[in-house]
């Protein structure tokens, strides 16, 4: 019995007497619905709406059938049975009648399919349009929120902006082949942002100060904006400053330094648990059992249960259920092999970041030392990256106003 039905009402009716097959019939000419007709023992059976059940007397005298109500089902009749429960009533009703209220206005935002853009920047710019928790979503418009986010950002290449009950889905592709540069109609140089060798130069524009094998300092400038100005006959009457691109990878290195202690405090769980509720409203969280945890040390580990009382219909109310997890600090010692198994461990971590950055590395030269108070990792890691930075050139205005005279 769907949701609407049970609104309604519905009755279950016996129909007996030999007019049975003429009673039914009679009822389908004339626009009456028939749900569920089944026969037993000389008898039908089949439901209808309460409506429909009351203007079925003339068709039962004419067709000359016995009808009796074999059951009664739906808010009606749960209503009337209750009639004397005032408070329990109004309550029920109270609640329906808040959740229909609640499902006509905003209580959650989603964004899916962003990578660059974090989630939280979307929603932030989506609450600056006066779309926030608990407006109404017939006053949103959802063309206007997709219109102001390709316009916002510049990344975004599509954006479908839903609304699914209580949420508003945002769905957005992103250009990932877009790189932001430095302003290519600024003058800039390439500089050194590391010490190092030169690796390998590939210029596009600018004036290249270095080749592949020179060895240079941080702030050297690699390419320059500074080139020739020139006619329609190759030479040379002045100068002009562009933005300088090139690729440009150096050999550098990195320092690696770390050090683990022998002695330690090891965390240890006694298996003592100790459980709480609480309900989050909004940003607000309300623990409503009596008295905290007395452990001296533990962890806390909360789960949280969204309250949606209907499929499409999200509030913002979160149960959530806290678990206090004792443990103890033990003193302990790493064991040689540990202290060793735990810095490598770290070492390669960091290399890891490297390569997630775009650095090759090229050697590892980060090597163990264990005594007995403790391990110590040091050594340098060569690799080869695009270490270099753009920077605004110092620009000679005397060259600048003879390339203009002479043009």
């Amino acid at each position: 019995m769907g949701f609407g039905t049970f609104l309604r009402g519905r009755v279950r009716i016996k129909v007996n007497g030999l007019g049975t097959e003429r009673f039914f019939n009679i009822c389908k000419n004339n626009g009456l619905k028939i749900y569920n007709l089944r026969f037993k023992d000389n008898e039908a059976y089949a439901a209808m709406s309460i409506e429909d059940f009351r203007k079925i007397r003339p068709f039962r005298r004419a067709s000359g059938v016995h009808v009796s109500v074999a059951d009664r089902y739906g808010m009606p009749f749960w209503l009337y049975s209750n009639r004397n429960r005032q408070f329990f009533v109004c309550g029920i009703l109270l609640f329906f009648g808040i959740n229909f209220l609640m499902s006509r206005y905003l209580w959650r935002i989603e964004v899916e399919g962003n990578s660059y853009y974090s989630a939280k920047t979307i929603i932030e710019f989506v609450e600056s349009l006066d779309v926030s928790f608990g407006t109404k979503t017939s006053d949103i418009s959802c063309f206007y929120i997709e219109t102001a986010l390709r316009k916002e950002f510049d990344k975004i290449t599509w954006v479908s902006a839903d609304i699914d009950g209580s949420r508003l889905l945002i769905n957005i592709k992103e250009n990932e082949d877009t790189q932001f540069t430095y302003g290519e109609e600024e003058p800039c140089d390439i500089v050194a942002s590391k010490d190092g060798i030169v690796s390998s130069i590939i210029t596009r524009s600018g004036t290249p100060i270095v080749k592949a094998g020179d060895e240079v300092k941080a702030g050297d400038v690699l390419v320059t904006s500074k080139v020739d100005s020139l006619n329609e006959s190759g030479e040379s009457f002045g100068v002009k400053y562009i933005a300088a691109d090139a690729d440009i990878i150096i050999e550098t290195e990195y320092y690696y330094n770390d050090y683990l202690d022998r002695n330690y405090e090891k965390k240890t769980y006694t298996g003592r648990v100790k459980e709480r509720q609480g309900i989050k409203i909004g940003s607000k969280m309300i623990n409503y059992n009596v008295g905290k945890c007395d452990f001296k040390n533990y962890d806390v580990i909360v789960d949280y249960e969204t309250v949606k009382p209907y499929e499409n219909l999200t509030v913002p109310v979160t149960y959530a259920f806290f678990s206090y997890k004792e443990y103890e600090m033990i003193p302990s010692e790493y064991t040689d092999e540990e202290l060793n198994i735990i810095l490598n461990g770290k070492i390669d971590k960091y290399i890891e970041n490297l390569q997630e950055n775009s650095v090759q590395i090229i050697s590892n030269g980060v090597k163990i030392e264990i005594s007995g108070e403790g391990a110590r990792a040091e050594g340098a890691i060569s690799v080869r990256e695009a270490a270099t930075v753009k920077q605004p050139p110092v620009i000679n205005r005397t060259e600048e106003s003879t390339e203009g005279n002479m043009e």
